[in-house]
């Protein structure tokens, strides 16, 4: 289905560069059937074009026209200048995805005055190592057919859910932002290993093939975290000691309020955007 497909990203921040290095490497989308525009950063195209080899353009409302998928990854504040320079330039045919966090379907529809492909998606950067974790979501004027696109291109990079949209929030909290929550806990495990007396460049395979392994578990076996928590859970032994530490800090609701924060934010971006929208009607 992506078989001479041609993509244009608008917005060249580390989403886009990730979905490109993604995209790339599989073989399926060649470099000459990406472009990108920035609004300001023209370094940042000359990078991408040096790098990647794709094709940095000026003309946004000549090339959306001309191509087959438009990815919107600017910054969701932006989106309204974007959509208001794409106004009548898109048609039934093409694919409009936006990765833009909070920003409704409805609102890409209404800023592009006709009835428009539009899927919301939500990927993470590790699309760049083809193992992202991507919720996606309809507009109402979206095919099966072209849903199915979508679809084709994110499972190229990893793991796809088609959820309603009422749940991208969540999903960005969750998915979206999970890297970093992952990065962040690595951070403290090297941290306490180096403590511990392991110099840090011992720490980190050890750090990284613990979370590897244990997500592998999860994966293959298809047990519940808690029962393979519990088999590693010796009474009054080692791992029970650290548990009990994490217990002390509210481990558990401490993840959780950091996932429902993050969806709450996805939800005030989304509300701001709407607000301004109106306001400047």
């Amino acid at each position: 289905m992506l078989d001479g497909k041609t993509f244009f990203f608008i917005g060249a921040g580390n989403i886009c560069e990730s979905m490109i290095k993604g995209l790339l490497s599989t073989g399926s989308v060649r470099p000459g059937e990406v472009r990108v525009a920035n609004r300001s950063n023209q370094e940042r195209l000359t990078f991408l074009r040096n790098y990647y080899g794709i094709v940095p353009v000026q003309d946004k409302k000549a090339m959306a026209a001309a191509s087959d998928v438009i990815i919107l990854a600017m910054k969701p504040q932006d989106v309204f200048a974007a959509l208001t320079e794409l106004n009548g330039c898109i048609g039934k045919n093409q694919l409009v995805i936006s990765v833009l966090a909070g920003v409704p379907t409805a609102l890409i529809e209404e800023g592009l005055s006709c009835e428009v492909a539009v899927v919301r998606a939500m990927p993470n950067t590790s699309c760049a190592v083809l193992e992202s974790a991507t919720g996606l979501s309809r507009g109402r004027y979206t095919t099966p057919e072209q849903l199915a696109l979508a679809e084709e291109i994110f499972r190229l990079m990893g793991e796809v859910v088609v959820v309603e949209e009422h749940l991208l929030d969540a999903v960005t909290g969750l998915s979206g932002s999970g890297p970093a929550y992952i990065y962040y806990l690595v951070e403290a495990m090297e941290k306490a290993g180096e403590a511990a007396g392991i110099p840090r460049e011992l720490a980190r395979p050890l750090v990284l093939k613990t979370l590897m392994g244990a997500a592998k578990m999860l994966m293959e076996t298809g047990e519940q975290p808690e029962v393979l928590r519990q088999q590693v859970t010796s009474p009054n032994g080692t791992t029970m000691a650290g548990l009990n530490e994490l217990n002390k800090g509210n481990f558990q609701p401490l993840i959780r309020r950091a996932i429902l924060r993050a969806t709450q934010r996805s939800k005030e971006l989304g509300k701001i955007i709407i607000d301004r929208q109106l306001a400047n009607q």
